[in-house]
């Protein structure tokens, strides 16, 4: 059988966003496409069967979008065979994290820019801690916006706090390919673009962790003609994740816990101070893949400061409906003893606890011991085209 490793995959995906990023014709070819085709080219001739070998980059460009299991070639168990690189052209999530897992990509690059910009803006301001979760609030709960929209909130982040320029950064007009009938969708569960499929079908947004990709959207919410979304780096990033975080940080508002969002302008997450003066930190991360979440962690995976008592990786529980063994795989390889990883409803469960708001242990029993039953199955996600 053809062999092809997890790095040739980080590299391939690595240019295959790229292709993406400059929006132009495939030739010429990003280098890491180039090489990552190669290598597969070579692990097709030592394994003797150089017939079966893409005959060119375009071919191989066309393969991507075709699951990993119709390669033709033997993958790492922990890469799902039946995801593909590429979703109508767009890179999927696994895409994305195993672009990063190879150093990043200009995906992550261009949200690096960007976010340091705010960063440095807030340091400089008077009330830049304020400023800084009102904008990362802004862009969560707004993946598309009208164009009046976006004029007012130019006006609101401009006058006397000075980011109406980062605004321009973090959004684009809708590209034509997601218009059927002169109609823009957005997906009625994260509310960002819907796609348009071969079929003229609105489908899923690729990265929204409540449907399938490609699924068809029985519902859909109809966007104003004249619309913007979000960069696919800022939606990857912080629309996606952030939704979890802001959910999260407003159930725990909601039972009166001490907590704070974006600590110390994003040290971490979710600040939680309990009355016994316990600290806990809690730091969102959205993978598909739980292996590639480990190897993106870092060697800290909270910071330090704001100080901490007890630390989580908290993952969205969404995860766990797609891939039952989600946290069974993510402990397999987990290697932090004073950070754990958890599912956000397990986590909300342990606060409640935490802080006195259940009679008895049986509310977070159950939440563990759901974790505890569907981390038995081995099941990985399965079947990403439908």
């Amino acid at each position: 059988m053809v062999k092809v490793d997890t790095p040739t995959l980080e590299q391939i995906s690595a240019g295959l966003i790229r292709v993406k990023a400059k929006q132009k014709p495939l030739y010429p070819y990003p280098p890491d496409l180039q090489m990552g085709y190669d290598k597969v080219v070579l692990a097709f001739l030592m394994s003797g069967k150089p017939d079966l070998a893409p005959a060119s980059v375009p071919e191989f460009y066309e393969l991507c979008e075709q699951p990993l299991s119709e390669w033709g070639v033997e993958i790492d168990d922990e890469i799902d065979s039946d995801e593909s690189l590429l979703f109508f052209s767009e890179p999927t999530e696994l895409t994305i994290e195993l672009a990063e897992a190879f150093g990043g990509s200009v995906l992550s690059q261009e949200q690096g820019k960007i976010a340091t910009k705010l960063l440095q803006h807030c340091h400089s301001h008077p009330q830049g801690i304020q400023i800084y979760t009102k904008f990362r609030r802004f862009i969560v709960e707004h993946p598309v916006l009208s164009n009046q929209e976006f004029v007012e909130a130019k006006g609101n982040f401009g006058l006397g706090v000075g980011l109406s320029e980062l605004l321009d950064e973090c959004y684009e007009p809708i590209p034509s390919c997601h218009e059927l009938e002169g109609n823009f969708y957005a997906c009625p569960y994260c509310y960002a673009l819907a796609g348009i499929d071969f079929s003229k079908q609105v489908i899923a947004n690729s990265c929204c962790n409540r449907c399938p990709p490609g699924r068809r959207l029985k519902r859909k919410i109809k966007l104003p003609d004249n619309c913007l979304k979000l960069k696919r780096s800022i939606e990857r990033f912080w629309f996606y994740p952030g939704r979890a975080e802001i959910q999260l940080y407003q159930k725990l508002l909601d039972i009166k816990l001490d907590v704070e969002l974006y600590p110390e302008r994003d040290s971490y997450d979710i600040k939680i101070k309990f009355n016994d003066g316990e600290v806990w930190a809690l730091d969102l991360k959205d993978y598909s893949n739980p292996y590639l979440l480990v190897r993106n962690l870092g060697d800290e995976p909270i910071p330090s400061e704001p100080e901490w008592n007890v630390a989580y990786i908290v993952i969205p529980a969404e995860r766990k409906k797609d891939r039952p063994a989600y946290l069974k795989e993510l402990k397999s390889k987990w290697r932090w003893e004073n950070v754990k990883p958890i599912f956000d409803d397990a986590v909300f469960a342990l606060a409640k606890k935490k802080a006195g708001l259940v009679e008895d242990y049986s509310e977070v029993s159950e939440e563990l011991n759901k974790e505890t039953t569907q981390n038995k199955s081995p099941t990985k996600k399965k079947g990403t085209h439908t």
